[in-house]
């Protein structure tokens, strides 16, 4: 037996655009299914009518809910219209990221420029060279300063002295060379020598930092009378002129006063001298930080050996 139920065809479901009022869901159509009312029948809403599906709107929808369609100007939004905004925004931005550009990379690369020029050696163009002879060794010092090779003459002592001032050039020459027992000077001073080893516990002069490390530790452990001696940067190892060495720097105080004492050791034979080569800077306090970054560490890396 065949079942009637089969044989009927049924309406294909489909979405259909709303009739009720937007305000209290009143249906809005007539009895005819018009709907071309103005107003909803129950509350009097101010009804719009979308020409694409013809659903119900309210007075203020620019779109209609169903379809998207623009009840005032007719047709639906595009996508591609809303990109204004994206585009009205690239001003916004460019300008944002110029203001911290501007405000920040400035300041930064200007630090960066000053760090360079502050640790830099001083250029050929602020510096005079010199050789000299009883010493086998060739050196820079700045423009200004008074470089006077004490190795020559009858009154021969092994030193050089480079001084800012001219007055301190005395008084480190009567040191011979060894600016550790300088009191007070008026600024920088560098000197360079081939001093005789004093036959302490170290012996051999092709290890530079053992060296140094044996003429540290007695300044460190006795110091003389009325001097503080403290080690602010310990002896280590460095290469000078291609050849090896070491450092150390020491802050001595004296009578309330205050100076840097950095000594630099470099192994380098010579002919009738000592095997080792000493660098002395002695800055007063307040000078420091920039005269060791600047026309200390010049003098040094300038040394070149004969």
């Amino acid at each position: 037996m065949i079942n009637p139920l089969s044989t009927i065809k049924l309406t294909p479901v489909g979405l259909v655009a709303p009739t009720l009022c937007p305000r209290c869901d009143t249906p809005t159509a007539d009895v005819n299914g018009q709907r071309d009312v103005d107003q909803c029948p129950h509350c009097s809403l101010q009804l719009r009518w979308c020409g694409n599906c013809r659903g119900a709107a309210g007075p203020f929808d620019r779109y209609c809910g169903f379809c998207g369609f623009e009840l005032i100007g007719g047709d639906q939004p595009g996508r591609l219209r809303r990109l204004w905004v994206v585009v009205a925004l690239v001003p916004l931005v460019a300008g944002l990221a110029y203001g911290i550009w501007a405000a920040r990379v400035p300041a930064a690369l200007d630090g960066v420029v000053r760090a360079q020029r502050q640790a830099a050696p001083a250029s050929a163009s602020s510096a005079l060279e010199y050789a000299s002879q009883g010493l086998g060794l060739r050196y820079s010092a700045p423009r200004g300063w008074t470089a006077v090779d004490y190795t020559r003459g009858p009154a021969a002592r092994p030193a050089v002295v480079v001084a800012q001032a001219p007055a301190d050039q005395a008084a480190a020459s009567a040191a011979m060379g060894d600016l550790g027992r300088l009191d007070h000077p008026q600024s920088t001073i560098v000197t360079l020598g081939r001093p005789p080893l004093d036959g302490g516990l170290v012996a051999d002069a092709r290890d530079p930092l053992a060296v140094l490390t044996a003429q540290v530790a007695p300044m460190v452990a006795a110091p003389p009378a009325g001097v503080g001696v403290e080690v602010v940067q310990p002896a280590h190892a460095v290469s000078i002129g291609g050849r090896p060495g070491a450092e150390v720097v020491l802050r001595l105080t004296r009578d309330g006063g205050v100076t840097y004492l950095r000594r630099d050791l470099v192994y380098a034979p010579h002919a009738g001298a000592t095997a080792l080569v000493r660098v002395d800077a002695l800055v007063p306090a307040p000078d420091w930080p920039a005269a060791n970054a600047g026309p200390v560490t010049a003098v040094v890396r300038s040394l070149a050996f004969m």
